[in-house]
C-alpha cells in the first residue's frame, strides 16, 4: 500500500469523490487501455482510480482532478503497476550501492 493510500486525507475523500463521480455516470474509464469497452455505466461494478501521470505512487494529494471512474477489473489489473516499479527501481539501486554479505558469513571487505 502507498504512503498516499495510508494518509486519513485519502480515506476521508475517497467516499466523496465516488458521490461526485457517481452522478455524473457514464463517463471514460480512467485506465488506458480499458478491457471493457472504454466507458463506465452506472450499473457495473466500478472504483475511484487515478488518472494516468496523477497516480498515488508519485505522491499527490488525490483531488477531483486527479482521479474518475475506473472499472472494478481494469483498476485491480492496472492499480498498483507505476507504485511496483518505483519500488522495484529504488530496491535495485539499494542493491547496486551496498555489498551484500556473502553465504558463509565471511567478509572479504574488511
Amino acid at each position: 500500500m502507498s504512503q498516499h493510500h495510508r494518509n486519513n486525507h485519502w480515506t476521508t475523500d475517497s467516499p466523496k469523490f465516488r458521490v461526485i463521480i457517481a452522478a455524473q455516470l457514464p463517463l471514460p474509464c480512467v485506465n488506458v487501455p480499458c478491457k471493457h469497452g472504454g466507458i463506465v455505466y452506472p450499473e457495473q461494478r466500478w472504483h475511484v482510480g487515478h488518472r494516468p501521470g496523477h497516480d498515488a505512487s508519485s505522491g499527490r494529494r488525490a483531488t477531483i482532478r486527479d482521479v474518475g471512474p475506473a472499472h472494478a477489473g481494469c483498476n485491480l489489473r492496472d492499480g498498483g503497476r507505476a507504485g511496483a516499479r518505483k519500488t522495484n527501481a529504488k530496491r535495485a539501486l539499494k542493491a547496486r550501492l551496498s555489498p551484500t554479505e556473502p553465504r558463509g558469513g565471511a567478509r572479504p571487505w574488511l
